[in-house]
């Protein structure tokens, strides 16, 4: 029996998702509920949001500041340099949780060290494709200040290496964040240049999605979803930065990541990360650009 054309798919995604107004306010709760009450958290972020916002403090204040080890050097692209920096911290500081906030560089170090810190040898190694992923990594708690790269439902990280123009995709089934908290009110402090090119990531990968051969119905319906909310409310997010808007963004982007992990985004991204590397294209409005053009080549497919 088929259903519209489908006879089987897969589907995968076991992120537990918290969304809403004031729900950074779980995160003490979920870190508990995850490690224990007396957890040592490795908490990675960027190096001057958090702290200009006043939400630095508030974070370490709920998990509880002596169970606390501050990673506070992420920037955009994290490398594998960098990587294997915050893996050294992480293990020296015994820390038994990671918690990640910040846009997609901080969620996308913070995965890969929670994962790398369980590994034996050099996280290099595995940065590399020297060696495989063998063991569950520490939980890890994903919470995005940003609404463009979905890295909070996702099972990858990208890391960067900018001087010899290299990227480096890590990706497996063990690597999806245990938690996301989306708080629509973090989205908020975003400017507008950066809300317009992290809502062009994931209003990007949503079309990419949804012309993969990987689609299915579920990532249909979604993409479907995302496609439609970015195009109502991306332009107001960006020039107006209304709650609403902000709101429906941040749900989209995650919509879209929850659609991508099972159907991957593709020739958009592919273009885009050369374009990041050799002329330093932010990412979003890197692979954005070439969006029209395959939406014109793909047209009598979809």
């Amino acid at each position: 029996m088929t259903v519209d054309g489908i006879t089987s798919f897969t589907w995968f995604n076991p992120t537990k998702i918290v969304y809403g107004a004031g729900s950074i306010s779980t995160l003490g709760g979920a870190v508990s509920g995850i490690s224990g009450e007396s957890a040592r958290v490795l908490l990675v972020t960027g190096r001057e949001h958090l702290r200009s916002t006043g939400l630095l403090e508030k974070i370490v204040e709920d998990i509880g500041p002596e169970q606390v080890t501050l990673f506070d050097k992420v920037g955009p692209y994290p490398s594998p340099t960098l990587v294997e920096e915050a893996v050294g911290v992480c293990r020296s500081s015994s820390s038994e949780l990671v918690v990640a906030v910040g846009g997609g560089s901080a969620l996308d170090l913070g995965k890969a060290v929670a994962v790398l810190s369980c590994q034996s040898g050099s996280s290099r190694e595995y940065v590399y494709g020297e060696r495989k992923l063998s063991q569950k990594g520490l939980p890890f708690i994903a919470v995005p200040t940003t609404s463009g790269s979905s890295s909070e439902v996702t099972s990858g990280a990208a890391l960067w290496d900018m001087e010899n123009k290299a990227l480096y995709p890590m990706s497996h089934p063990i690597m999806f964040p245990d938690v996301a908290i989306v708080d629509p009110q973090l989205s908020m402090s975003m400017g507008q240049r950066l809300t317009a090119v992290t809502g062009m990531d994931a209003f990007t990968s949503a079309f990419e999605s949804y012309w993969s051969t990987e689609s299915g119905p579920l990532s249909d319906t979604l993409d479907l979803r995302v496609i439609g909310a970015f195009s109502d409310h991306l332009e107001n997010s960006t020039i107006r930065g209304d709650f609403e808007s902000r709101s429906v963004c941040a749900l989209a982007a995650t919509m879209s990541g929850i659609a991508y992990s099972n159907s991957r985004p593709n020739v958009c991204h592919r273009i885009g990360s050369p374009l990041t590397l050799y002329w330093g294209i932010a990412h979003g409005q890197a692979v954005g650009v070439s969006l029209s053009a395959f939406l014109r080549w793909n047209a009598p497919a979809i």
